[in-house]
């Protein structure tokens, strides 16, 4: 059997599987409803947004996604390569998605969430150093974090 340690080259549908697990595990910390367990379902919760986003590049590049780095590679491809295969950096991968701003803006839906302000916020202040962080987060702001990836998850698979 497979060790969940073994580094794997996963597909774009592996990623999406991949973050709903992840986003279960957040619900699942937010179930608890202590707030020594917002930190770690806010992290996840960013976890689950760069899952979706690499599947979408893997699609998108997938010429790129679906070879080693190499000397011929352009240095935008060798960028590529790196934002799906070693990068948490949601900016920059959502800067190489532009086609998501048209399909996630409220185009004369009155009422429909703002999915694509929602998006940037998150790609605005997320970062994978949260793991890192001594500081705290309350778990109304985690359960907050949540409904908006519940959301966005269901217009980014």
């Amino acid at each position: 059997m497979a060790s969940i340690y073994e580094r794997q080259k996963l597909k774009p549908s592996q990623l999406v599987t991949v973050a709903e697990r992840r986003f279960a595990d957040a619900e699942a910390l937010c179930d608890t409803g202590k707030n020594l367990h917002a930190n770690g379902a806010q992290y996840l919760c960013g976890f689950v947004i760069e899952m979706l986003l690499k599947a979408r590049l893997m699609q998108r590049y997938s010429l790129v996604a679906s070879k080693p780095p190499h000397a011929e590679m352009s240095q935008d491809e060798q960028r590529i390569w790196s934002l799906i295969y070693r990068s948490h950096d949601l900016r920059e991968m959502l800067d190489r998605l532009p086609q998501l701003e048209a399909a996630l803006q409220p185009k004369g839906r009155e009422g429909a969430p703002p999915y694509w302000q929602h998006l940037v916020e998150i790609c605005a202040n997320w970062t994978v150093h949260a793991r890192y962080s001594p500081l705290s987060t309350t778990m109304a702001e985690a359960r907050k974090l949540i409904e908006r990836v519940r959301e966005l998850k269901k217009v980014l698979k």
